[in-house]
């Protein structure tokens, strides 16, 4: 994600495994290009080719390893990954017993970096693709921390920061090796708090619990404070701190300290030598601006975040909140045109990055039945009067099937139907026809009424819709009808042979329909009870305002909120 990778991440068994083959001058060396890679990368890329040619093999496999991720930290994820494939096919192609430490080692430090690879680009079907295919030969449960990573990006925040924790817990402190300074060894624990302080705040993002937030600063500070102790790039593990507490804050709703730490941690120079870092920032401080309401700032930042977004191709949720802003300011200064263009691109990345997620998840799901059934076979094989358990964890697993088939059969047409709203809503705004985004009419009948009442009625009632008066609670039929100069019987044959709806239908309609844009165009209006919005609308509790709501959109009113404020 930042300059300072997470290539440490296998640094202490690489440290035994290179001990076994290489010599000590080796050793040196490969601990040499390491450090140099985050220093003066150039001069590592330099040396780590010098060794690809090699006549020892094995010395050659780390050359190519450390040539890739010197193109990892230049943003080449795509060159990065091939380079990687093909040392991973040279690697099983060699003499290198496949049970051997050293093997293992050297492949999985490839594997792993594939995964972030991946990951960052948000493939993540496709990291788990390799986790999954290299699993068998690299035995330990090597893979929690990756696994965590992912159920966290899926949103199952509870079993993604518990494996990541346990990966914390449970990572050898090893005596350092040759070469090998203290310093990488606190690295390596460093990452993995961030890794947990990251979770911890997409996972404030769905529950709101503050404690959550204070939990993920408690880790950030945990990291920076291993780092800095051992003076390692303390300008730059600043930066990174700060920037990670502006997250917080501005996820807290303090948009001005959000502010204030973003421009602290963007006074270090050393951040501009990062592309991606530069990225985060300006994703952030257009962010605090917009909300700030400095909108000129904003776009700056946002425009800024998009044009350099094609170097990196790093999260597209990270685009896509891009995208969310440019539309919001553009919709704040009445530029339609482009607002529409910019929610366009927004519910086609939505759509995209969903698709992503639906077959990761399913990844995910079959991989946990799959360890499950491991552990029974096992249980079976250890003890045949087990058996009567394997039963009992069988049904339980159809069950488990059977309710998350239909829990995401729910789920994904509750989300068909928010981003038919949307895009409704859109469509509906920018061509100025005012109507419910929701239910589709049959074709009208011809009108039995007389043509100019008709005319008069459609005229009044365009009138009232403007006025918005049917939000006073007072908005009846009687209401209306003294509106229009006419009485309830004409209405009510004007909404029955005209509209084709009664009189009541067309109140909540209307009602629903400023009710969905107003949570949209008004993000305040979200932190409203139910009571409060019901009453804004003419209704005089929460359960009509949910009943009605339910009625015309097919969802509930927090679930079509909670939606809202994941999309921004």
């Amino acid at each position: 994600m930042y300059k300072i990778i997470c290539y440490c991440i296998l640094l202490l068994s690489f440290s035994s495994a290179v001990a076994q083959e290489l010599t000590e001058l080796e050793i040196k060396k490969t601990r040499s290009i390491q450090e140099q890679l985050i220093a003066n990368p150039e001069q590592a890329y330099a040396e780590a080719l010098e060794i690809s040619n090699s006549e020892n093999e094995l010395f050659r496999f780390y050359g190519n390893y450390y040539v890739a991720n010197y193109f990892y930290n230049k943003s080449e994820l795509a060159h990065s990954g091939q380079l990687l494939l093909a040392l991973i096919a040279k690697i099983e192609k060699s003499d290198l017993p496949k049970s051997s430490k050293v093997y293992q080692d050297l492949l999985g430090m490839c594997v792993n970096k594939l995964f972030y690879i991946h990951k960052n680009l948000g493939d993540y079907d496709r990291a788990l693709f390799y986790l999954d295919k290299y699993k068998k030969q690299l035995p330990d449960n090597r893979f929690n921390e990756q696994y965590g990573l992912i159920k966290v990006a899926m949103g199952d925040y509870v079993n993604g920061i518990r494996l990541l924790k346990k990966e914390l817990m449970t990572s050898p402190h090893l005596k350092l090796g040759v070469g090998e300074k203290k310093v990488m060894n606190k690295k390596l624990f460093a990452d993995k708090n961030n890794f947990i302080g990251e979770a911890y705040q997409q996972y404030y993002i769905k529950s709101k619990k503050r404690v959550y937030l204070d939990s993920a600063n408690y880790y950030f500070n945990a990291a920076a404070t291993m780092l800095i102790q051992d003076n390692f790039y303390p300008e730059y593990t600043k930066a990174l701190l700060y920037m990670r507490e502006a997250k917080s804050a501005a996820l807290g709703g303090d948009y001005s300290k959000s502010l204030s730490l973003y421009r602290k941690g963007k006074k270090y120079p050393v951040v501009q030598e990062n592309i991606r870092t530069v990225q985060l920032f300006d994703l952030g401080m257009a962010d605090c601006f917009y909300h700030v309401k400095q909108l000129d700032s904003a776009f700056f930042y946002s425009e800024k975040y998009i044009r350099s977004y094609p170097v990196t191709k790093v999260s597209k949720e990270n685009l896509l909140m891009a995208y969310n802003i440019m539309t919001l300011c553009y919709s704040e200064k009445k530029d339609h045109k482009n607002a529409y263009r910019y929610a366009q691109k927004s519910l086609a990345l939505i759509q995209s990055i969903e698709g992503i997620k639906n077959k990761s998840l399913n990844f995910l799901h079959n991989y946990d039945l799959n360890v499950i059934k491991e552990e029974s076979n096992q249980i079976i094989t250890a003890k045949n009067y087990f058996k009567i358990s394997l039963y009992g964890i069988l049904i339980i697993l159809a069950i488990v099937v059977f309710i998350f088939y239909y829990y995401y059969k729910d789920q994904k047409e509750k989300h068909y139907r928010f981003l038919k709203i949307i895009q409704n809503l859109k469509e509906s705004k920018a061509s100025d026809i005012h109507k419910v985004p929701v239910n589709t009419t049959e074709a009208q009948p011809k009108p039995l009424m007389d043509e100019e009442l008709v005319e008069k009625l459609a005229s009044g009632l365009k009138k009232l819709e403007q006025k918005e008066a049917y939000l006073d609670p007072n908005f009846k039929l009687a209401f209306v009808a003294k509106k229009l100069n006419t009485n309830t019987a004409y209405l009510s044959q004007y909404f029955n042979q005209v509209m084709q709806k009664t009189f009541s239908e067309y109140t909540q309609e209307l009602r629903i329909h400023y009710v969905l844009q107003k949570l949209i165009e008004v993000p305040h209006f979200r932190k409203y009870t139910l009571q409060a919005i019901a009453e804004e609308v003419g209704y005089k509790d929460a359960n009509t305002l949910v009943r009605v709501f339910k009625k015309q959109t097919g969802l509930s009113p927090n679930y079509y909120i909670e939606k809202l404020e994941n999309s921004d």
